[in-house]
């Protein structure tokens, strides 16, 4: 090997040690990262797993949006009633945060320099994603592995590895 070969390949590695190979990976996965973002919020889970809160039983005036219980079990009998673009079993009474996808459709995805997020691209998503906690937002786990592995994203990166290592 040539020494300009043997050093264009330290780069690369360089640049996939350093989160560079991994977050061009992802970049060319953002729609389907914010696609998996929909469905977990069509089932009313938050990042970690657990429902969305408050839940419209739980979202009461004066501070909240329902003046009562009764009002808030109608709005979720309603929300059921609903037809959604995915196939979700979802507690009642969590939030989905779905009426019409206008909140869904202004979803964007943000690169960090180590991290991945969701973020709102518009001020109305803003205020929505501020009321249940930006911190809610996000993929679970599962759903991340699932991107990882069943999604291709693993094996890209091991192939770019392989493509440095044994060029």
């Amino acid at each position: 090997m040539m020494p300009e070969t043997l050093l264009a390949n330290a780069r690369m590695l360089k640049a996939a040690m350093d989160g560079t190979m991994q977050r061009e990976v992802f970049e060319k996965r953002r729609e389907e990262i914010i696609t998996s973002q929909r469905e977990q919020l069509l089932e009313g889970k938050a990042s970690s797993g657990k429902d969305l809160r408050p839940y419209y039983s739980e979202d009461l005036k004066p501070n909240g949006w329902f003046h009562s219980k009764e009002s808030a079990g109608r709005y979720a009998a309603w929300k059921g009633s609903l037809s959604y673009p995915y196939a979700a079993k979802r507690n009642p009474d969590a939030p989905n945060l779905y009426i019409t996808g206008v909140f869904h459709n202004d979803l964007g995805v943000g690169f960090g320099a180590e991290s991945i997020y969701i973020l709102p691209e518009t001020n109305y998503a803003a205020g929505i994603m501020n009321k249940y906690g930006m911190k809610n937002f996000g993929l679970t786990d599962e759903r991340w592995s699932r991107l990882l592995h069943e999604g291709g994203i693993m094996d890209e990166m091991i192939q770019r590895m392989r493509a440095i290592l044994w060029a």
